[in-house]
C-alpha cells in the first residue's frame, strides 16, 4: 500500500498529469498544496528538507540498520540491495533474504585514513534524482539516489530510496 501511495506521490511530483513550467520541476498544483499544507512553501524548502533528512541518514550512519532499509527503501530497492548482498556473499553460502548491501550507500573502500563520513553536499538533478558528494573515511565520492515523496495521513512527509548508483 506504501508503494502505491508513493508512486502515486511521485506522479503527482513529476507532473504525470500536469503542465507546470521549471519554477516547480514539474510538481503539480495538488501537490504544492500537499507540500503546503505539511510546511513545505517550495520546491526548494522540498528538496532542501530531503537533504537534511538523507544527510542525517548518512552521517550517522542509519543506512546500516536493516530495519532503516526496510522502513525507508521501496521494495524494488530492497530487492536491488538484496541481491548485491547475496552476490558478494554467495561463494560463503549466504542465503539471507533479509540482508542488505548498505556498504552501496558508501564508497568502494573498506577503512580510511580518518573517522569522517559525512555529506558534502547534495544537489537535485530532477525527476526525483538526487547526487550526493561524501568523505567516507577520508575517501571522497559521489552517488546518484532516486527518491519518492509521500504526505502521509499525519500531515508529515515521508521520504522513500528507490535507486541509487
Amino acid at each position: 500500500m506504501i508503494i502505491v501511495l508513493s508512486v502515486i506521490a511521485l506522479c503527482d511530483i513529476m507532473g504525470c498529469n500536469s503542465k507546470k513550467g521549471a519554477e516547480n520541476e514539474g510538481v503539480s498544483d495538488s501537490m504544492l498544496i500537499e507540500l503546503k499544507r505539511v510546511g513545505i512553501e517550495s520546491i526548494e524548502e522540498l528538496h532542501n528538507d530531503f537533504a537534511a533528512f538523507f544527510t542525517t541518514v548518512y552521517n550517522e550512519e542509519l543506512y546500516n540498520d536493516f530495519g532503516f532499509v526496510v522502513k525507508y527503501c521501496t521494495d524494488k530497492f530492497k530487492k536491488k540491495l538484496n541481491e548485491a548482498y547475496k552476490n558478494e556473499y554467495e561463494d560463503e553460502g549466504v542465503d539471507e533474504d533479509e540482508a542488505y548491501a548498505t556498504w552501496l550507500f558508501r564508497s568502494d573502500y573498506q577503512d580510511g585514513p580518518s573517522e569522517d563520513n559525512k555529506i558534502i553536499k547534495i544537489v537535485p538533478e530532477g525527476d526525483g534524482w538526487y547526487k550526493y558528494d561524501y568523505n567516507d573515511m577520508g575517501h571522497l565520492g559521489s552517488h546518484r539516489i532516486k527518491v519518492l515523496y509521500h504526505v502521509n495521513g499525519r500531515g508529515q512527509i515521508e521520504y522513500y530510496i528507490d535507486d541509487l548508483e
